[in-house]
């Protein structure tokens, strides 16, 4: 079939890099170059075999279909073995065992790896030695020098007899063209034959192409010369490609793979299928592109193209979440992001994945196998993918509920959304009043759901697991909302996605909820994955506060969508409240953050990074204290948490300094002559903004501030710098310097201050009322001046009476001499 070669000449001139490596590109190679170690490490273990067990041949697995993994020495060596599930393999190949041209093998990295064969026999499953060489001279001399073709034969049976190994794959790739008929099939069969005969009951298989460029492979020969054929279907595109592309498409195109098992394999496929394993990846690509579009040329800087390197499913799988899949044509997920340039990964995940095991079982295939073991390190969907399809049959979890959001309605609704995730039929929602006992469960179908008769100025917290008919996912954040009709709308954002290096609990939201209750206001709250997928559009709400905990450069403070949103917003005019303690070494650094996350953290976030501890030493300095002149002048020192109060400890607090306009608010405390400070304000507009905005941030994670006292505080004095007001009724058309602040302290006991401020001379009365509208108390103001006034009220009736805890509405009814008039509410607590 010479013919595939014109047929296929437009593909050649189009997407020449995809024909360059199916025919002379090994993704094992590459991998090896990319991922893996010269230093062959010592093994734990005897180098003589001793103490590995025999397969145990009684063990019953219950696999339906064979499951053959390659593991390489790099993963290996990075410990990825402890999660492999054995009960769910039938073969693990240990890669690479690498053959010389004389036919004498070198031993993988830190070999003999005898906890592996061990865990691997004790279930049953079979430890195959791959063969590996990838130079075409070297295969040339092996499969041709009888001298060398009988010492390699020799030395395969000798070292599955010291290490009790269960059969050969011979990995032999970029093979001369003129190899790949009689002289390979030739070589296999003779391999074949030697083991069968001094080794009874081993197995041998070959490492076979996706596609048959050419028609140069022997096929059906080679698949007759040995047990079976591992089908290495992947490859399909990679760092020679000059368009992105699908790694492993299921369809579409010239070549997939489909067509792989039904056309270059389809004479083997339906005469002996048993001779088939199809091999799918557990690794993606990343390319920097012209565009976002599936199939965008890859772009080339000095002749080079743009290929950042192989992806590993461990972290494209999280990465997925965050940028978010786009389906392609060819049954493969990809995301794209653009930091100033467009990035592209196309990966394969559980869903991709489960339709190329369904080809499998629908051409009844031997089994399946993947490149490589150890690159889903730590992650569970893609063996409850393989126990699914292949062995207890039960559909897998669901995928945890993402883009969730809790938003007030109105004064006794509250909102609940989130997405549709993979597998989930239904959801499970706890609710709290006091975010720690969870004592209330609703099972639902919806993934929008109201929560009606709600109590108004009360705290209510939910989070929720997806559930389907088999098992039920992980548990969401803690959300939280306070029901109200104010037309103020306060967003809280658990940005806080760290788990590891830390001590997320997950429940910050608690350490908010209270400071704003008893501050009079209410809020809603979101995921910012919600946000960054434009779920909540950041624009409908009028201040935002932005939890970032520790996150840093593993979870990213600020991606770039997050970045983009942010950006809109404050040019807009929002106004927003920051908190994360690496958040400067995330995108401030210098010599390490792209141009982009500086200039981000520079004219939007005004700071600028100068340490990543107070005073250089982590772990020392847990107090800080407001600086005169500024919006936290009235703020005294307050500790946060060195890991002993209920939080995570915050020993990298950044230091940094006000710039572009911005200005100190906090300094550490005991640190004398230091001019670096840990928190910046500003307002004024942003850099492509025409309307004011406003920007609060510190690098002490608020959630982490004791005692409640303190929290209490900022967020009163934060919410007067943002000059909104939560009022029982809204009066519009007030000019900007007509003020009424919140009362301090809130919660109070037995006196607080009530300040207002006024434009023009006039006359004023405040007003106290309690929830039922009942006047308990005022005090009249009789031409006063313009400018500043305030009111220290001790809790007492007109009468003089004492009153009891509870919430109380103070107002002020202004008139000026200008006859404008004004009338303003706030809310209070007084605690006993």
């Amino acid at each position: 079939m010479k013919n595939k070669i014109i047929a296929t000449v437009t593909l050649l001139i189009i997407s020449a890099g995809i024909l360059f490596s199916q025919q002379s590109t090994s993704i094992h190679k590459l991998h090896r170059a990319e991922f893996g170690t010269n230093e062959n490490l010592p093994s734990r273990f005897d180098h003589s075999g001793k103490g590995i067990i025999p397969l145990d041949k009684n063990k019953i697995k219950n696999i339906s279909m064979a499951v053959f993994g390659y593991l390489p020495d790099w993963e290996y060596n990075n410990g990825a073995h402890q999660f492999m599930r054995y009960d769910l393999l039938t073969h693990v190949a240990c890669f690479d065992f690498v053959v010389a041209p004389d036919g004498s093998v070198s031993l993988p990295s830190a070999w003999p790896w005898t906890d592996v064969i061990n865990a691997a026999h004790q279930n049953g499953t079979k430890v195959i030695l791959t063969a590996v060489n990838f130079d075409r001279d070297e295969i040339r001399a092996i499969i041709t020098s009888e001298t060398a073709k009988n010492n390699f034969f020799n030395e395969v049976k000798n070292l599955i007899l010291t290490y009790s190994m269960d059969g050969v794959n011979i990995d032999f790739e970029s093979l001369y063209n003129a190899d790949k008929g009689s002289l390979i099939v030739n070589f296999m069969s003779e391999l074949t034959s030697f083991i069968h005969s001094e080794l009874p009951g081993k197995e041998v298989s070959f490492a076979g192409p996706a596609v048959n460029w050419g028609d140069y492979w022997d096929l059906t020969g080679l698949a007759a010369s040995c047990d079976y054929i591992f089908i290495m279907g992947y490859s399909f595109a990679g760092k020679w490609s000059t368009v992105s592309g699908a790694n492993s498409p299921l369809v579409g195109g010239s070549i997939n793979i489909t067509k792989t098992i039904t056309e270059e394999y389809g004479e083997i496929t339906a005469s002996n299928p048993d001779k088939i394993i199809l091999g799918i990846p557990y690794y993606g690509h990343h390319w920097i592109t012209i565009g976002p579009e599936s199939g965008s040329p890859v772009l080339v800087i000095n002749d080079t193209l743009q290929f950042m390197g192989s992806t590993r499913f461990n972290s494209t799988k999280p990465q997925s979440f965050v940028y978010g899949n786009i389906w392609s044509t060819r049954r493969t997920p990809y995301f794209t992001w653009n930091d100033g340039q467009w990035h592209q990964v196309w990966h394969d995940d559980d869903s991709s994945l489960g339709l190329k095991y369904d080809l499998a079982q629908l051409k009844n295939l031997r089994g399946v196998g993947m490149w490589a073991l150890g690159y889903d390190k730590g992650r569970n969907e893609l063996w409850d993918l393989i126990d699914w399809k292949f062995g207890s049959g039960e559909m897998p979890s669901p995928e945890k509920p993402y883009h969730f959001a809790v938003l007030a309605e109105n004064d006794s609704s509250i909102r609940l959304i989130y997405d549709y995730p993979l597998r989930a039929t239904g959801f499970k929602i706890y609710q709290s009043f006091n975010g720690v006992d969870f004592t209330d469960s609703f099972h639902v179908s919806s993934n929008d759901v109201l929560f009606t008769g709600l109590e108004e100025d009360s705290v209510y917290y939910y989070k929720l697991k997806s559930t389907n008919q088999n098992s039920e996912s992980d548990l969401t954040e803690v959300l939280a909302a306070i029901p109200s009709n104010n037309e103020l709308r306060v967003l809280i954002v658990n940005g806080y996605d760290r788990t590891s290096g830390t001590n997320n609990t997950r429940d910050f939201i608690r350490k908010y909820s209270q400071p704003f209750i008893q501050n009079g206001y209410s809020f809603s709250s979101a995921d910012n994955e919600a946000i960054f997928k434009g779920k909540i559009p950041l624009q409908n709400a009028d201040i935002v506060y932005w939890m970032l905990g520790d996150e840093s450069t593993s979870d990213e403070s600020f991606n770039t969508f997050e970045q983009n949103y942010i950006k809109g917003y404050l040019d807009n005019g929002g106004k927003l409240f920051i908190s994360g303690s690496e958040v400067g070494w995330d995108l401030g650094r210098a010599n390490f953050s792209s141009s982009n996350d500086i200039y981000f953290y520079e004219n939007y976030l005004k700071a600028e990074y100068k340490s990543d501890a107070p005073n250089g030493s982590p772990g020392i300095y847990y107090t800080a204290e407001g600086l005169s002149n500024s919006i936290f002048s009235g703020i005294g020192a307050f500790n946060f948490d060195d890991g002993t109060h209920g939080t995570f400890d915050v020993d990298y607090p950044d230091e940094i300094s006000a710039i572009n306009g911005s200005s100190n608010i906090l300094k550490f405390s005991g640190i004398a002559g230091r001019t670096a400070s840990a928190g910046v304000s500003f307002n004024g507009n942003f850099p492509n903004g025409s309307t004011a905005g406003k920007l609060i941030y510190i690098t002490i994670p608020f959630e982490t501030i004791y005692p409640l006292e303190k929290r209490t505080e900022i967020i009163a004095e934060s919410m007067n710098f943002f000059n909104q007001l939560v009022s029982i009724e809204e009066f519009n058309n007030l000019p900007e310097d007509f003020t009424l602040y919140q009362n301090y302290p809130n919660p109070f006991n037995p006196a607080t201050t009530i300040k207002f401020s006024i434009p023009v001379p006039g006359n004023a009365v405040i007003k106290i009322y309690n929830t039922l509208g009942e006047l308990i108390n005022q005090v009249n103001f009789t031409n006063i001046s313009a400018g500043e006034h305030s009111l220290l009220w001790n809790a007492e009736n007109s009468k003089g009476e004492k009153l009891s805890t509870g919430i109380y509405v103070y107002s002020i009814e202004f008139n000026g001499v200008d006859n404008r008039k004004f009338n303003l509410n706030r809310k209070m607590i007084l605690l006993k």
